[in-house]
């Protein structure tokens, strides 16, 4: 250290510019600048570059102004704030749960306690004043980015705590607030304008595909940028374990009579095909035995029309033949006949009694 009497000494000889070490000073600062160069260039380059998600779409604003749509992978832009990238989950289908919430989804779900507040959503009054617990499922996915980003609320509450400048990955979050108020709109809606018993049992599948319109009819004039997936009701029941059991009777009785209605029906079915084959081949045997005797009456009527012709040419001659004939065929068929004449008195000699015998001269066979 320096005594009072050298500080002294300094001061009486006065300041002397040239001992201050301006070349140190020179280099300290150059180093600084070249620090803060390249500093800068690492921030503007690390905000240069961003990768986009499989499940994502890039949307590449440039003051605001969309000029890009980058698909998944590795990408390059101007440093922000000039370029400012959304990722958007366009690939990717999400859930919204009302009336119950999955904590953890697994081989054996695990879901929220129904105390919960926001359950309470499932709770609606049916149009024929009932109380009924209703739960059900909204997937959809974005279809427009655009819209999805800026139609409704806004992406200043994104997250980009984890990304590069000017890079945003989180969605924006007045979408799904809006497809769940728009949901629960709709289904208190139809839940409103049904009755109990069709809401717990047949209307399930027709309230869900009418939901499914519905909101996304909503949405689309909302421009909202998003497309429904599907709305499936999860479950139906009365609210109070009192009525449950009573319910779920109705609903057995309901399921047994549909099940008898549709055996009937299906016993219905395939008696109906054979009573109307057995009828098909009643009228067509019936038809045949038509036509087989129109034919033989047709060639009888043409054979009996040829006699009487021949009949006219020679009458005496054609009733001869015919007797003969119509005697051939009746003798044919009698058996054996004995004719004996008128004058002839004793028989017995003539008649042979014994068949194994042969017969007298006098006998003759025939049949009249």
């Amino acid at each position: 250290m320096p005594s009072h009497d050298d500080f002294g000494g300094q001061r009486g000889r006065g300041f002397d510019p040239d001992d201050i070490p301006w070349d140190q000073i020179g280099k300290k600062i150059r180093l600084i600048l070249i620090g803060l160069v390249v500093i800068a260039v690492l921030l503007v380059s690390k905000s240069m570059f961003y990768h986009v998600e499989a499940s994502d779409e890039g949307v590449v604003l440039r003051f605001g102004r969309k000029v890009a749509t980058v698909p998944p992978g590795l990408h390059v832009k101007l440093p922000w704030p000039i370029d400012t990238v959304y990722q958007v989950p366009v690939h990717r289908i999400q859930s919204l749960e009302f009336g119950f919430e999955t904590s953890h989804a697994g081989r054996k779900t695990v879901f929220a306690s129904e105390t919960s507040d926001d359950l309470e959503v499932a709770e609606m009054l049916t149009g024929d004043l009932n109380l009924g617990h209703v739960e059900w499922i909204v997937q959809y996915r974005v279809k427009d980015p655009m819209d999805f980003l800026f139609k409704v609320g806004s992406t200043e509450s994104i997250n980009q705590s984890s990304l590069p400048s000017g890079v945003s990955s989180d969605i924006n979050p007045a979408v799904p607030d809006t497809i769940s108020d728009v949901s629960e709109s709709v289904m208190r809606k139809l839940v409103g304008d049904s009755s109990i018993d069709y809401v717990l049992t047949i209307g399930r599948e027709q309230l869900a595909a009418e939901a499914e319109q519905m909101i996304q009819t909503e949405l689309d004039g909302f421009e909202a940028g998003v497309e429904i997936i599907t709305v499936k009701l999860q479950t139906t029941s009365p609210p109070t374990a009192a009525v449950q059991d009573a319910f779920q009777e109705v609903n057995r009785a309901r399921q047994k009579k549909e099940q008898v209605v549709n055996e009937a029906q299906g016993e219905r079915n395939s008696q109906i095909p054979a009573a109307r084959g057995a009828k098909d081949k009643a009228i067509a045997e019936a038809e045949g035995y038509q036509n087989r005797v129109i034919l033989e009456t047709t060639g009888l009527i043409s054979a009996f029309l040829a006699q009487l012709a021949e009949y006219d040419k020679a009458p005496e001659v054609t009733r001869k033949r015919l007797y003969l004939e119509a005697m051939e065929v009746i003798l044919s068929q009698a058996g054996n006949k004995t004719i004996i004449d008128e004058s002839v008195r004793g028989v017995l000699p003539l008649l042979n009694l014994d068949p194994g015998r042969p017969q007298p001269a006098g006998e003759t066979g025939g049949a009249r």
